[in-house]
């Protein structure tokens, strides 16, 4: 609720004391912050940053942005934000704005080599459900096509705990019939994360 309405309050005092005109007044305080809460979404939805899932939908109409199920209400603003403010012609200015939106201020390294070849590397820590595809279409639309990109993603990630290794062993057989049968038993040991026995059986049947 962003308002609560006291319409008693905007009564002169003399006519407080009249419970009609007081009663009518408390009856239709509920629809003016209603209507209070209707403006101020009007207003919100104005803004890419204050939006809601209806302005924003509103945003990508305009912008022919079509999202999908899984896309959170930050990355639709971080996607509309993105095409909105997109402006040509591109430079680096452009570019290292355009990524610090997308992956904040110490979110990214950014480096070239241009004396031996037309190469960017970029490094980036992108944890969120579809931003990696975000930037791949922002290093698309700026970079120019003589532009190698050479990007690395890296999420940080902090486990603690015991992690048992096992053996295990592999048996394979293989059997070919021919006019004279020989059998050739080969044993494959590999070092896996677990355990188990797997055996595997192929037939060669020839005349």
């Amino acid at each position: 609720m962003i308002r609560e309405m006291d319409l008693v309050s905007y009564l002169p005092v003399f006519m407080r004391n009249y419970r009609e005109p007081a009663a009518a007044l408390e009856a239709e305080n509920e629809e003016f912050e209603i209507v209070w809460d209707t403006a101020d979404r009007v207003l919100r939805n104005r803004f890419i940053e204050t939006a809601d899932e209806y302005g924003i939908s509103r945003f990508e109409a305009m912008l022919g942005i079509y999202p999908s199920e899984e896309d959170t209400l930050e990355l639709r603003r971080e996607r509309v934000r993105s095409k909105w403010f997109d402006r040509i012609p591109y430079t680096w200015k452009i570019l290292l704005q355009r990524l610090t939106q997308l992956c904040g201020d110490t979110g990214f390294v950014l480096t070239h080599n241009f004396e031996t070849g037309y190469t960017l590397f970029l490094e980036t820590e992108l944890e969120l459900f579809g931003q990696t595809q975000e930037l791949e279409r922002l290093l698309l639309t700026i970079l120019p096509c003589n532009i190698v990109i050479d990007s690395k993603n890296m999420i940080p990630m902090e486990a603690e705990g015991t992690a048992p290794a096992a053996g295990g062993a592999c048996l394979v057989h293989t059997f070919r019939i021919t006019n004279d049968w020989r059998e050739n038993n080969v044993v494959t040991v590999k070092g896996i994360s677990g355990g188990g026995v797997s055996c595997f059986m192929i037939k060669d049947f020839r005349d």
